[in-house]
């Protein structure tokens, strides 16, 4: 695995399934109808199940003095290595990864959750072209970009067909089978945290604390996610929010370089409240509380969390026609907006949604309940038990 922003979540709910239906799986590797001493052998088993989480470094695959800028250009040889790795993994019954490099990893018993590929070489390749100045660096931009697709074809298909692969939605699912020609996988959303896992939704519809320290007045535009400006939208936001000086906006979320331009941005307006850095989880709670509607203009998600999780505080979603996965987990109209990528458009779907959101509050939380993190946990145990063979 890699160590990278909502991954970690995943991670988390899945060590968890493991170690909840730990003598559920170590039973399966009985050949046999258990006896009830076999059972209470497995439970006892299970009581020292291990789940160990591996970070996959390049440094450890790569040479030591190779900098930072050129781990692209050396992409061949870093998967070729992953691919060869004997010694680390052997001792594991089953491995599951959840990034592109740490798929390439062979294992007999090895399922692949995929999440993404690298999209800036991918379903980002022409946005990406674009962004780079000068002949010199769309240059190298398209050997960078063709070195990881020829390195994708030699260890990471070849390891599809050889793995358990299940993707977290029908959009990653579609790029799966278009990029690497592989259709023979599962499907299994992410969950969502809803608000009683936390304090619960009344106590962050109380007087909030952030509104009084940010000086931030109502109505209240949020947009909640890794700060990097296209793919989240955060430049069709700013340009949205001059439109209603009026209204508070506020985009939060961990730093990405990208940032920097639209901070340093004369574009920016009074009422754009940016808070970059790393959200606890009860301040995440406190802005889904505080806010009247979530903005998700994204860009081609693979997923998209965050706006279930401002579903389940029952606000409603403001998102594009273009903005992936998000067209399928959330409803026109019942629990949020589908927008062009216009500040007009989107406008239109802000006033709809202030307009319109306590009839859609009940929609927006029924919405997110589907996607519990307790039914990921069950389909990932569920998955294992049904490709009972891999044990």
């Amino acid at each position: 695995m890699q160590k990278e922003g909502g991954n970690n979540e995943i991670i988390k709910h899945i060590k968890k399934a493991l170690l909840d239906h730990a003598t559920t799986l170590l039973l399966l590797t009985s050949s046999s109808a258990p006896s009830p001493s076999l059972v209470q052998t497995e439970k006892d088993e299970a009581k020292s199940l291990e789940v160990d989480v591996e970070y996959i470094i390049s440094a450890q695959y790569l040479p030591h003095y190779l900098p930072q800028k050129l781990k692209d250009l050396f992409r061949p040889v870093y998967l070729r290595n992953i691919s060869r790795e004997t010694k680390r993994f052997t001792m594991a019954n089953l491995i599951i990864t959840t990034q592109p490099n740490s798929h390439c990893i062979q294992h007999k018993n090895h399922i692949i959750y995929f999440q993404h590929h690298l999209k800036q070489y991918y379903d980002l390749f022409w946005y990406s072209f674009r962004q780079k100045k000068g002949i010199r660096k769309k240059a190298v931009f398209l050997i960078l970009a063709a070195l990881v697709r020829a390195s994708d074809r030699l260890y990471l298909t070849p390891n599809l067909r050889k793995s358990y692969v299940v993707v977290n939605s029908n959009t990653v699912g579609e790029r799966l089978k278009k990029y690497n020609k592989h259709s023979s996988f599962d499907i299994i959303n992410p969950g969502c945290k809803m608000p009683s896992e936390t304090k619960g939704k009344d106590y962050y519809q109380q007087p909030h604390k952030i509104r009084k320290t940010n000086d931030l007045r109502p109505p209240l535009l949020l947009s909640f996610s890794r700060l990097s400006v296209m793919e989240k939208g955060i430049d069709i936001i700013i340009q949205t929010a001059s439109n209603f000086p009026q209204y508070s906006f506020v985009i939060a979320g961990p730093y990405d370089p990208s940032i920097d331009s639209i901070k340093s941005s004369s574009r920016i307006t009074p009422n754009v409240n940016i808070m970059v850095g790393e959200i606890s989880e009860d301040q995440k709670a406190e802005l889904y509380g505080a806010c009247d509607v979530f903005l998700a203009p994204y860009f081609e998600e693979d997923f998209g969390i965050t706006p279930l999780e401002a579903n389940a505080y029952g606000k409603p979603v403001i998102y594009c026609k273009d903005s992936g996965e998000i067209v399928r987990t959330q409803k026109h109209k019942q629990t949020g907006f589908m927008c062009n990528r216009t500040p007009s458009s989107i406008a239109d779907g802000i006033e709809y949604c202030l307009k319109n959101k306590e009839n859609m509050e009940q929609a927006c939380i029924e919405n997110a309940k589907r996607y519990s993190w307790d039914n990921f946990e069950k389909s990932i145990v569920q998955y294992i038990i049904t490709n009972r063979k891999m044990t």
